[in-house]
């Protein structure tokens, strides 16, 4: 009975879960195991969870399963964002388009990685994701209009950011 209830779960949330601690480690490998991790950490955690908590307690695990491993680390290295998977070019991609579009990306990802933590988790969560602001709330236990004025905060420093990176 516990292994098809983790099966569905494994097959509704896998991919997010995945992404997520992906987004955190920058390693299929570490990926992997946090992932892992957290789905055995739910295992004991199921009879006090209410369906609607599981998504949240797995994001909630995979990023202290994080935290912790960062802890024990005796050479704090900094996160360094990998680049996105290429999408498919179309006849239309020159090499220049390919090249302007790959620093935009990159001028992005080190603005938002110098964006606060929780800042920067709640950007992530809402463009990366796709979690609704209720969504965020509840898994980070703000109210909505906590959530709300983070996102928004967050696009103003981003927008800063870029800005002020692109008049270097």
């Amino acid at each position: 009975m516990k292994m098809d209830l983790l099966e569905n779960m494994y097959h509704l949330y896998g991919k997010e879960c995945y992404l997520y601690a992906f987004y955190f480690t920058k390693n299929t490998m570490q990926a992997e195991d946090l992932v892992s991790q957290a789905y055995l950490a739910i295992l004991d955690a199921l009879p006090f969870l209410q369906e609607e908590q599981i998504k949240y307690y797995l994001f909630k695990t995979i990023k202290n399963g994080f935290i912790d491993g960062q802890r024990k680390e005796k050479n704090h290295q900094k996160w360094r964002r990998s680049a996105w998977h290429h999408t498919k070019q179309d006849a239309f991609n020159t090499p220049l388009t390919h090249v302007i579009k790959e620093e935009e990306r990159r001028t992005l990802y080190r603005s938002i990685d110098r964006l606060p933590e929780d800042t920067r988790e709640v950007i992530l969560l809402f463009y990366f994701m796709e979690l609704s602001i209720d969504e965020i709330a509840k898994y980070k236990e703000w109210t909505y209009t906590q959530t709300k004025n983070r996102l928004y905060r967050g696009r103003l420093l981003l927008k800063e950011d870029i800005i002020h990176e692109r008049t270097i």
